[in-house]
């Protein structure tokens, strides 16, 4: 009984018993490779809204977030995951850095305004002690002093007043050296400075 031999270079048999060749196995890869493909890779601007948003830079988190949407609407097959997450990263640590700062000004806000009113009540109060020294060094007469909307006047000269609002100035003294000035005002912690003539600045009223 003669018999047919078969070697490997032949063409091969699937399940079915139908030959698959060459042709038919380069025609698959494609179609493999599409598929595998289909997933896409990361988006850039996906990957950098998320790592923004991370960062807490959120302006640029959002704007990028919502390139990356707008691109993957052009492409099927590219994921939206991580510019959605990138996105809402940007709005929660937008949101985030509002309330911080809402709260740091009502907690911290006006014991800040408090203490910049006190700092520029000393330093009118010691411009006018300064003044009212130099005036009585030719005139043993307690200068006069007025008060202005944005000055005060010590004798005849103007010297500008950093506090705002409502200021009332007092000067009293029997000589050259025996004086003191005090200045009253609003929205500090310590309401009235002086500036006595032999020891210079004090907190509170003339004694």
């Amino acid at each position: 009984m003669d018999t047919e031999r078969f070697t490997g270079d032949g063409p091969s048999t699937g399940d079915g018993g139908a030959v698959v060749g060459e042709a038919d196995l380069d025609s698959a890869q494609p179609e493999l490779v599409a598929a595998g493909d289909k997933g896409g890779a990361a988006d850039p601007l996906s990957v950098g809204a998320v790592v923004t948003g991370i960062l807490l830079l959120s302006p640029v988190a959002i704007v990028l977030g919502h390139l990356a949407l707008k691109r993957a609407k052009s492409r099927p097959d590219q994921p939206r995951t991580l510019a959605i997450a990138g996105t809402i990263l940007g709005y929660l640590g937008l949101a985030v850095t509002i309330g911080a700062i809402a709260a740091y000004m009502t907690t911290f806000g006006p014991g800040l305004d408090r203490a910049t009113a006190d700092a520029q009540a000393q330093a009118d109060v010691t411009a006018i002690g300064n003044a009212v020294a130099t005036a009585l060094e030719s005139d043993p007469v307690l200068p006069d002093i007025a008060v202005g909307d944005e000055s005060y006047t010590v004798g005849g000269d103007e010297i500008s007043a950093l506090l705002a609002g409502e200021r009332e100035v007092e000067l009293s003294g029997t000589s050259r050296t025996d004086w003191c000035v005090q200045l009253g005002y609003e929205g500090g912690e310590i309401a009235t400075v002086a500036y006595v003539g032999a020891d210079g600045f004090h907190e509170g009223a003339c004694d």
